[in-house]
């Protein structure tokens, strides 16, 4: 159908890998990218002993390429999994007319940065405070004749930075929407398409936020991992093990067309059609998810893809690994799904990378897609003593299944909700070479 949103570009750079077929080999294997948290001192800290972290050769690398005075990692990141979805999408030369940009960032601090800048622009923030109070004019005039700080600057140079590497003028659009973000965003980008106001919309969200400050926030949440045996276990989704998330740094990003655009470039093969979705925001709690507001945003996205509960073949899970997130993902799917819980296949990505909050969405999204093509279902190998209170079915080994509808949730704190249906294309495009199982 002409009218199809479609997509045909993607990029990932994550603890588990910084391409695709990296990543997706990573998955199918499960190798994990989560190790000892080493870059700072976290002994006084009651958990985040462990994080998701990229591998050391891999970031100087893309510093290497992608780093530029007052670019903070987290957009370097962006970057490069921008750089490497549109590639994948195979433009030559700049799209028709203007093009649309949806990213997703997330406070605090500079998004995507390392532990010293957070120190930085939380101490600029305090002196300006001491300084001046909350007098626009004296802020003004105290930020007259300094620098911008990496957060600002950031928000005014990449959608600059996105349009020259584009040719064309974008039209752009930022989100904040917590660990929703990712999902939401790919949402708006479909919207900007189904509206007619572009033909192509690139969306990407980083996340780099292993900070002192980060992790006693959320472990005074009680949200964080407190696991002490090995690294490569310590988030285990739906596992009645399970004690807390283990965050991570990563970055994903996806390129939409209407198919009828991409058809008229030559593009015949894509990776999945995003069938519809549901979004809310809810006040029950800040923090604590809600049964009925994952179950309404999953109806809602089973509804605008025109789905019935038989049509999904697998769940690609929000899976956090912190004990209520997981029971609470698990009841609205048991409520929606009822009988079809005992074999509707579920994976759950942040067993292998952590957590990346917004980019989350956008790297799982991924999965979703190559799950449709590629007609396999990741395990989730460190759930090896399910928890009979979630009742999902996780594999420890690939499944071989020729899905047709992936059902992708991402939940966030301030009552952030999303759910998505992906579905297999009629000429699903396919990795490259053999693809490793086992």
């Amino acid at each position: 159908m002409d009218d199809e949103i479609v997509i045909t570009g993607m990029g990932v750079v994550t603890p588990i890998g910084a391409s695709v077929p990296e990543f997706w080999d990573a998955n199918l294997t499960g190798r994990s990218g989560l190790r000892v948290e080493d870059r700072m001192d976290v002994s006084e800290l009651p958990c985040g002993w462990v994080a998701g972290i990229i591998p050391e050769d891999t970031k100087k690398r893309l510093k290497a390429k992608w780093g530029r005075d007052g670019r903070s990692w987290g957009d370097i990141l962006m970057h490069d999994a921008l750089d490497q979805a549109l590639t994948d999408a195979g433009f030559d030369g700049p799209p028709g007319r203007r093009a649309g940009l949806v990213w997703a960032r997330v406070w605090p601090g500079p998004s995507g940065s390392f532990p010293e800048d957070y120190v930085t622009h939380l101490k600029d923030m305090a002196d300006r405070y001491h300084a001046v109070g909350n007098d626009p004019a004296g802020v003004v005039g105290y930020l007259k004749n300094r620098s911008l700080n990496l957060e600002a600057a950031d928000l005014s140079a990449f959608p600059a930075e996105v349009s020259t590497r584009l040719g064309v003028p974008v039209l752009p659009v930022r989100l904040e929407a917590t660990c929703a973000g990712g999902l939401r965003a790919i949402a708006e980008a479909a919207r900007l398409l189904r509206t007619g106001k572009v033909d192509v919309a690139v969306v990407t969200a980083s996340v780099s936020r292993n900070t002192p400050y980060v992790l006693s926030q959320y472990g005074q949440l009680m949200a964080l991992s407190r696991w002490k045996g090995a690294p490569e276990q310590s988030s285990m989704p739906f596992d009645k093990r399970r004690s807390g998330m283990v965050i991570n740094e990563s970055a994903g990003a996806l390129v939409l067309e209407t198919a009828e655009h991409a058809r008229r470039r030559g593009v015949e093969e894509t990776h999945a059609v995003i069938g519809g979705w549901g979004l809310a925001v809810d006040t029950e709690h800040l923090t604590a998810p809600s049964v009925h507001a994952v179950e309404r945003v999953i109806r809602a996205a089973l509804a605008d893809s025109e789905s019935t509960v038989d049509d999904i073949d697998v769940v690609n899970a929000h899976g956090t690994s912190t004990k209520l997130n997981d029971v609470t993902e698990a009841r609205a799917l048991h409520r929606v799904f009822g009988e079809r819980m005992e074999t509707l296949d579920v994976c759950a990505v942040k067993s292998l990378t952590g957590h990346g909050s917004a980019a989350s969405g956008l790297v799982e999204s991924v999965v979703s897609a190559l799950t449709l093509s590629e007609g396999l279902v990741p395990p989730v190998v460190t759930c090896t003593e399910p928890d009979p209170a979630c009742g999902v079915k996780t594999s420890l080994s690939p499944v071989r299944l020729p899905a047709r509808k992936v059902l992708k949730n991402s939940f966030g704190f301030g009552g952030q909700y999303a759910s998505m249906v992906f579905e297999r294309p009629d000429r699903p495009r396919r990795l490259a070479g053999p693809v490793a199982v086992g």
